[in-house]
C-alpha cells in the first residue's frame, strides 16, 4: 500500500512538474515571471529582435537567437530590392529545422522577446508567436517590456552564444491553427460582404494615403472599408521602456479606430510584420481569441492578385 501511495505521490509530483511552465492565458509574461522560471530545463528564451546583431552585444542569459529568416518566408521577387519579398509564415520545413536548433522538444515552454526600445518593435516576438501558434505549438508567449524591460530589472544578461542540445520538436500529432490564418479569399468576402473588420496596422500613413512608394507591393491604398489602427498606439511607455497596454486600453484604442471587438478583425499591413501586433493585442489583450485573425501576406501579397481595387485617403 505505501508503495502504491508513494507511486502516485511521484506521478502527482512529476505531473505538476510538467504542467508549472504552462504560459498564463493571455500568453505575456513578466520579468518576475520569467526569472522564477529560468532554472526550468523546459524553459527556452528566444531572441527575435529585428536587429539580430544586438544579440551578439548583449542578449537574456540562456537566450537562443531567431533570425527573421528563421520564422518568415519570402515570395516574390523585387526588382528595385533584388530580394523576395518576406510576409509569409515560414514553411514547415524551415520551422521544423528552427525549431530543432534552438533546442526545442514537444515539451517545451517558449519564451520570445522584442528590444522593448520602440512602441511597435513588440510586433517581432508578436510574429514570431503567431507561426508557432499557426503551426501547432501554442505552449509560447512574449515578454512585456523586452529585453529593455528585462535589463531595467537587472536581469541577467550574456555576449555569449548559447549552446542548446538538438531538440525533438516534431508535427505528429499536431494540428495546424488556420483559425488565426486569413488568406486572400478571406479578404475578399471581408471587403465585399463585410462578414469581418479589417485593420490596417500601418495606420494612417502614406500606405493609407496612397503616397508612398513601396516596392514590396505592386498598388498603394488600403482595403476598401478598412480601419486604421497603428501598431504603435498599443503600448505605453514607462521609464524608457515600452510594454503592452492592458485590456481596457486596449480596447478603447480598437474601438476610437472604428473598430468592433465583439467581431471578427482581420489585421493586415505591407507583408504582415506589423499586422502581428495587432492581431497579439486583440487576441490575447482584449481576449477576443480566434476573432482576432492576421493576413500573413498582406498587401505584398494582395496587390498581385488582379483585378483588386484599393481605396485611398478616408474614403
Amino acid at each position: 500500500m505505501k508503495k502504491v501511495l508513494s507511486g502516485l505521490i511521484i506521478s502527482a509530483l512529476i505531473s505538476v512538474s510538467a504542467m508549472a511552465l504552462t504560459v498564463p492565458a493571455n500568453h505575456i509574461v513578466d520579468v518576475a515571471w520569467l526569472k522564477s522560471h529560468m532554472g526550468d530545463k523546459n524553459l527556452v528564451i528566444v531572441d527575435a529582435r529585428k536587429d539580430s546583431s544586438k544579440y551578439k552585444v548583449g542578449h537574456i542569459k540562456g537566450a537562443v537567437l531567431w533570425k527573421s529568416k528563421d520564422f518568415r518566408e519570402g515570395r516574390y521577387y523585387s526588382k528595385v530590392t533584388k530580394k523576395a519579398i518576406p510576409g509569409y509564415v515560414a514553411a514547415p520545413l524551415t520551422f521544423k529545422r528552427t525549431m530543432k536548433k534552438s533546442g526545442i522538444n514537444n515539451n517545451s515552454t517558449v519564451i520570445f522577446y522584442s528590444s522593448g526600445t520602440s512602441s511597435k518593435d513588440y510586433r517581432n516576438a508578436s510574429l514570431a508567436d503567431f507561426t508557432s501558434e499557426y503551426y501547432g505549438f501554442s505552449n509560447v508567449a512574449i515578454l512585456d517590456g523586452g529585453f529593455a524591460g528585462w535589463k531595467k530589472d537587472g536581469g541577467a544578461v550574456s555576449t555569449e552564444r548559447t549552446k542548446v542540445k538538438r531538440g525533438n520538436f516534431s508535427f505528429k500529432g499536431r494540428k495546424f491553427n488556420q483559425t488565426i490564418m486569413s488568406t486572400g479569399e478571406d479578404v475578399d468576402e471581408a471587403v465585399w460582404t463585410g462578414d469581418a473588420q479589417t485593420l490596417d496596422a500601418t495606420g494612417k500613413s502614406k500606405h493609407w494615403y496612397g503616397t508612398a512608394k513601396d516596392p514590396r507591393r505592386l498598388h498603394e491604398g488600403h482595403l476598401r472599408g478598412a480601419k486604421a489602427l497603428s501598431a504603435k498606439v498599443l503600448t505605453v511607455k514607462k521609464d524608457g521602456v515600452y510594454y503592452l497596454g492592458d485590456k481596457s486600453f486596449a480596447t478603447k484604442k480598437f474601438t476610437e479606430a472604428g473598430l468592433n471587438v465583439n467581431k471578427p478583425i482581420i489585421s493586415y499591413c505591407n507583408t504582415g510584420h506589423l499586422a502581428a501586433g495587432p492581431w497579439f493585442v486583440g487576441k490575447y489583450v482584449i481576449g477576443m481569441g480566434d476573432k482576432s485573425r492576421m493576413y500573413s501576406g498582406s498587401m505584398a501579397d494582395y496587390t498581385r492578385w488582379p483585378h483588386r481595387i484599393l481605396v485611398k485617403g478616408d474614403k
